[in-house]
This record gives structure tokens, sequence and C-alpha cells, in this order.
């Protein structure tokens, strides 16, 4: 009898091993984001659950916390306000899911995300929502059912990964903005931001596209269901606009258009849309870095835009005035199609922004095995690399490029030969990426200098998708 209960304990305790191997894991994998931006979530989440009374959620991405100062928006309104947007590339659905369980009686909930694709999606991205958790695991109660397959899925993945960076004493640290030391105590981004950074004053890469064909049927059906369990609790819900650059909209966006896109979310929702569209598409003037994303000046005038329409959808019709402040003086030249062509160098460019982008390689230089972007060329900076730049390089195998390039075309390297990039920077926040650069060339690795650009690059805002391609270079 005692030896058949040691074989049953023994047999238990092997069992239990490979549990208690991946709750060790686990538990050691507890702060290795902790200097990103999406680890700002948790704080947000906390905050959410700890406001008592009534209060106001904005719920979206980026477009939320690089888009509202919480303290104005609650002076003038006269409750307490919870900014509760973070990253695209969470997912809007993550962020409906982990918020609506603190919703109650006398609430009013802002929906403002993104529009985009894949913020007006049912997108969630399971690896970027256990790094964004950081080892809060009481969070997943709160992610949807239909996405808990998803993050078991990913747990071995995701502590793997986090081990291996704690192992080689790697803690990602994007530097700029993107770090969570970035956020206030509202969850709003304090980062300075005094004017327009982009190059040409828009993200070229992710034109804004303001028609109904962005927005997915689930996704509305998933929204409604939101809004209607809300609404059971007793809370009020209403959809606004998030920020969006009006230099930035998609070629042949026309007033009537926007209508149209406007009177189809307002037939669709089970709320109201207390805001005119028009009023949230902004000058490039008032942004920052994303064609979502406003500078210091246009937060004070989206928050009071935002505070004017709360009031009235609550039916307080005083006059709310604008305060308009002097906007940045916008520097950013149109670009122009002037081509800057000499037979005695490698690059073909053309102007961008107050710069040069290299747009081609000449005939004499196509046959090379490496290419070195140049900072300058006849004392002009290069800036970015457009899209398919490297055309007929059969034999290019490897091209370096340095912080001198702020922007890179999605399939600038789409190059089958393609083997390396190197990146020798360490700004992540300064290097804007598309979302497919390397357009069908599935298989070239990026290089980064030390284990401090590797640091920031890759979990950088637009780098942290090539991160499973990333490596540093050795000697």
């Amino acid at each position: 009898m005692v030896k058949r209960i040691a074989v049953i304990l023994l047999s238990l305790a092997l069992f239990a091993a490979p549990f208690a191997a991946v709750f060790a894991l686990a538990q050691n994998a507890r702060g290795v984001y902790q200097n990103t931006f999406t680890a700002e979530l948790p704080y947000k989440y906390d905050l959410l659950y700890a406001t008592e009374g009534r209060k106001t959620v904005v719920v979206g991405g980026s477009s939320v916390c690089f888009g509202l100062d919480s303290a104005l928006l609650s002076e003038m309104t006269g409750r307490k306000v919870v900014d509760f947007g973070l990253y695209a590339t969470l997912g809007t659905k993550v962020m409906l899911d982990l918020s609506k369980r603190a919703i109650g009686q006398g609430d009013t909930v802002i929906l403002a995300p993104e529009l985009d694709a894949q913020t007006m999606s049912l997108y969630f991205n399971r690896n970027a929502v256990l790094e964004a958790f950081d080892g809060r695991y009481d969070m997943m109660r709160d992610v949807g059912d239909d996405n808990i397959g998803d993050i078991a899925g990913a747990f071995l993945t995701y502590i793997s990964k986090a081990t291996n960076f704690r192992r080689e004493g790697i803690f990602p640290n994007p530097s700029g903005v993107y770090n969570r030391s970035s956020f206030n105590e509202y969850g709003d981004i304090a980062y300075p931001r005094t004017a327009n950074v982009m190059a040409l004053g828009y993200d070229a890469n992710r034109p804004v596209d303001l028609s109904a064909d962005i927005i997915s049927d689930d996704f509305i059906d998933y929204l409604n269901g939101y809004i209607d369990d809300c609404a059971e609790r007793g809370a009020d819900v209403w959809f606004s606009f998030c920020p969006i650059n009006r230099s930035g909209l998609k070629a042949g966006t026309t007033d009537g258009s926007i209508y149209e896109f406007y009177r189809y979310l307002s037939e669709k929702l089970h709320c109201r849309v207390i805001s005119d569209i028009n009023d949230y598409i902004l000058d490039r003037e008032f942004f920052y870095d994303t064609n979502f994303h406003l500078n210091d000046i246009g937060v004070r005038i989206r928050t009071q835009t935002l505070a004017r329409d709360i009031l009235r959808a609550e039916g307080d019709n005083r006059a709310v005035l604008i305060d308009y402040p002097d906007e940045p003086a916008d520097t950013t030249p149109e670009p122009t199609p002037v081509i800057i062509d000499k037979p005695d160098e490698t690059f073909v460019f053309t102007s961008f922004g107050k710069g040069l982008a290299v747009t081609g390689v000449l005939d004499t230089a196509k046959a090379s095995s490496s290419l070195d972007i140049p900072r300058e060329f006849d004392g002009v900076p290069v800036y970015a690399i457009l899209a398919d730049a490297f055309e007929g390089c059969d034999a290019l195998t490897s091209v370096t490029i340095h912080p001198n390039i702020v922007f890179i075309a999605d399939n600038a390297f789409n190059i089958p030969s393609l083997k390396s990039l190197f990146i020798d920077a360490r700004d992540s926040g300064s290097m804007e990426a598309g979302d497919n650069i390397f357009g069908e060339n599935s298989g070239a690795e990026i290089y980064l200098p030390d284990a401090e650009s590797y640091e920031n690059f890759v979990t950088g805002y637009w780098w942290s998708l090539y991160g499973g391609r990333m490596k540093i270079a050795k000697g």
C-alpha cells in the first residue's frame, strides 16, 4: 500500500514537473519589457479599475494617448477621465475586452480608434499582447474567450524569448517618445512634441482611407455587442473620431466621400456618433510623427473639441470656445519631381522634403554585391529610400543604412538576392519604416551594431514587426 502511494505521488510529480518548469520560466519573464511603449498597458488597466465614481473612458489606439490631455478634459467636463488607448499593434479588440468589466452605472465611454483597416477589424496580436502584459497574467481574465487559444499558443514562445533576453542581459529600451517613461500619471503621452517631425509632414506609407471598405462587418458586430453590454451596465457609449492629418488623406478623398464614411458609421453603430469628422481632420502642423499622432498644440485643440462634443451630447449647450494657439510654422516643402542623376555616381535621387530620396541605382552599379546608402549627396542630406529603389540589382546581398535615413517605403528592399540589411543607427523612433519594406523577399535579416541598438529596434514603434529578423552584428 505504501509502495502504491509512493508510485502515485511520483507519477503526479513527474506529470506536474513540466508545468512547474513553465511556471518558473513565466515568473522569470516578468519585467523584461518594462521599458517598452506597450508596457504602459498594465498601468492603464490598473488606473481604469481603480477609478471610482462616474468616469469618462476614452478607448482606442495610440491616437488616444498621443492626442488627449486627460486633466484638461476632466476639468472641462467635470468628471474623471481615463485614457485607455495605447497601440494599434495590440488591436482595438483587446482594448474593448480589457475595459468592459470596468464600465458601470453613470460612466461614459468614448470610442475613438484609428481609422485604419487593422484597427477597424478583429485583429489581435497575441505576441504583442503578451509582451504588453509583461508578466501581469491576471489581466488574461479579461481577454476575450475567442482569443484565449491565441494566448495559449503564443505563451511558450513568449517566455522563451523573454528568458533569452534576460539571459543575454538585454531589456528592450526604445529611445525617445516610444518608451514607457513618456507617459504621465493619466496615461497620456507627456513627452515634449513641439512640431511635426515627418520629413514630408505626413506618413506616405500609411495614407488615411476614409471609406467603408476599411471596416470589417464582424468588427461592427463586435463593437455593437460591446456598446450594448455597456448600455446594460448603465453607461453611455458614444463614437467620436481620432485626429486625422489632412495631408495624409488618401488621394481622391473628397468632402462627399468623407460624408459617406460618416453616414455609414452613423447607420451601422448602436450608439450616437457625437462628433463631426471634419472637426478632427487637422492641418499637418498639428501632428507629430504619424497621420494620427498629435503634437502638443494639436493635443490641446483635439481635447477641447472632444470636451465640447461630450457636453453637447449630455445636453449642455453652453458655448465652448476652442483655443487655437499659434500653430508651429510649416517648414516642410512639398516634394518636387526633380531628378539628380550623374553618371559617375551610384544612385539616382529625387527631392524628398528638405533633402533627397534614393529612387534607383545606376546601371554601372547594379552588379554590386553590397551598397552603402550615403548620408548626403552634393551637400544635400539623403533622408529616404523609396519603393523598388534597387530594381535590377540582381547580385545585391547586403545594404547598409545610417541615421540620416528617416523614411523607408514599402518595397524599398524588394531585392530577391538580399541577405542582410545593416542598420548603423540607434534611434528606431526617428527611422520610419513601412509595414512591408522587404516586399516579396522573405529571407533578409536585419543586423544592428550592438546590444543597445538591438534593444531599441526590436520593440521600436516602426520596427517591432521585423523583430524576428533582427540580430546583433558580430565583429
